[in-house]
């Protein structure tokens, strides 16, 4: 199962950087050609998908691979049900980045199959319900039901609305594959709802979106990365870093916004170093939103949002270990927010914007220093987050971005520090780490400049200060700090 969601993860975040449009304004007069298609609702065709979905992967898993895991009958099942939920010793991004993947193809089941958004949810939730409790002979996970759940929604949702994009019933030939075949790359289950149905092939005069229109951002920066701790520069890591910018619709175009017309996307991958792959995925959603105040340039909207956060690292320490100064997550996050946005005027020149969100963090994870079972290196709890942007554009040249994010993770559920942790049970010993509380700031300044043909330099500057507490271990502080120049494409 492992593989075939980090198959479906690499090849959606490659298509993501492949390809990217800006789709301005529809213009009434082609309304005929650009207008929506309203999908037929059919609740038990998903339900029926779910469960394929699973028994597909399961089968994989058990015949293919022949995991262990997977080996399951009446007796797992009903163990399962006896000894109910625990936390679980998977990786950080399996747990964290994974799951949430594979809860967004149960959740696009449903949408692809003209559920809307809020029906879709239970789709989310009872695919990760089937598959702890009967797919595995291992105790059920609560923190895959969360993830699977909370994080499947943010990433199934972003992931229809993306596929979306490039679906057009007028057009033939190549264009038309290649344009079913990014669709479907992104959304997978979409893509084969397509094929099943017949409108993959199938001709019409209008493009047969689910959305008519929709303003889109996409920006591919390139460039090379130095990571390394404070005190300990000379043990830093220099990797080629791949990052990407996704700005969907406008908080300020209407005075009302449904879920996830609004949203972005940032995400970090790795290259050439010691560092992790993917190092970095943000993403944050509009749920509700509205537009509270307006006056001549200036603009605020108000909103509840979701977020989705991760951010992971590995460097050498001068002992010649490998060692993750700063790991996070916000995997089920929700809060309030609000933005602000200050546009130029011809006796004015400079752009500005601003936005400020506190959430509720219902299932995070963080670094642990001592925590060590199985495959598990980190704790895992729940607590809030704060985030605070502005930035400031200078002739639509020049620009200045300040960020500033707090992360404050609360491990409950911990264990007693005489235990040998090596002579336990990992799918027995039902803990969330080492208990204790964590918390991780980044900061971050950047300087940009920005060209009339669409290209971009940047050079920026994040600091990470992660504070550890621990109720049974000495406290742990360690300070990160990286480097970046990058050249960008705005496509």
């Amino acid at each position: 199962m492992k593989k075939i969601i980090w198959m479906g993860l690499l090849s959606l975040f490659s298509l993501q950087w492949a390809w990217g449009q800006h789709f301005p304004k529809m213009d009434t007069r082609n309304y005929v050609s650009d207008s929506t298609y309203f999908m037929p609702k059919k609740p038990w065709l998903a339900a029926a998908e779910v469960f394929g979905l699973n028994m597909g992967i399961w089968a994989f898993d058990r015949f293919a691979l022949n995991a262990d895991f997977a080996r399951i009958n009446g007796h797992t099942i009903k163990s399962n049900f006896r000894r109910g939920p625990v936390w679980d010793t998977d990786m950080f991004s399996t747990n964290l980045v994974a799951h949430p993947y594979h809860g967004s193809l149960y959740f696009n089941a449903a949408r692809s199959n003209g559920m809307n958004f809020w029906q879709s949810i239970p789709y989310a939730a009872s695919g990760s319900l089937m598959w702890e409790f009967f797919m595995e002979n291992e105790p059920p996970s609560i923190n895959d039901l969360l993830a699977t759940t909370f994080g499947g929604v943010e990433l199934g949702e972003i992931t229809y609305r993306l596929s979306d994009l490039f679906i057009d019933d007028r057009t033939s030939g190549a264009e038309r594959v290649g344009r079913e075949i990014l669709s479907g790359l992104i959304s997978p289950v979409r893509g084969i709802n397509r094929l099943i149905t017949g409108e993959a092939w199938r001709h019409r005069a209008h493009k047969g979106r689910t959305y008519s229109y929709v303003p889109v951002n996409f920006i591919l920066t390139v460039g090379p990365r130095f990571l390394a701790e404070q005190e300990h520069s000379k043990h830093g890591t220099t990797s080629m870093h791949v990052g990407l910018r996704l700005d969907y619709g406008d908080p300020f175009e209407d005075k009302f916004y449904s879920p996830y017309e609004w949203f972005q996307l940032r995400a970090g991958f790795d290259f050439f170093s010691s560092q992790p792959v993917i190092t970095q995925v943000n993403a944050i959603g509009a749920l509700w939103g509205k537009r509270v105040w307006e006056k001549g340039p200036r603009t605020l909207t108000a909103g509840i949002f979701q977020h989705f956060d991760y951010y992971d690292s590995q460097l050498r320490s001068s002992d010649g270990d490998k060692i993750a100064p700063y790991r996070i997550s916000e995997a089920a996050a929700v809060g309030g927010g609000i933005i602000y946005y200050k546009r130029a005027e011809p006796t004015d020149k400079v752009d500005a914007f601003g936005a400020f969100y506190l959430n509720g963090v219902a299932l995070g994870g963080g670094s642990s220093d001592y925590f060590r079972l199985d495959n598990r290196d980190y704790n895992m709890g729940s607590g809030y987050s704060a985030k605070a942007f502005s930035g400031l554009t200078y002739n639509r040249h020049w620009g200045f971005l300040l960020n500033l994010e707090n992360y404050h993770i609360f491990t409950w559920k911990g264990y007693d520090p005489d235990i040998d942790l090596s002579t336990v049970d990992p799918h027995t010993f039902n803990v969330q780490g080492d208990k204790g509380h964590s918390r991780l700031t980044v900061m971050e300044v950047r300087l940009m400049y920005l060209s009339d043909k669409k290209w971009n330099i940047s050079l920026s500057n994040r600091y990470f200060s992660r504070r550890t507490h621990y109720s049974y271990h000495e406290d742990v502080n360690r300070s990160t700090y990286d480097l970046r120049l990058s050249i960008g494409m705005k496509i």
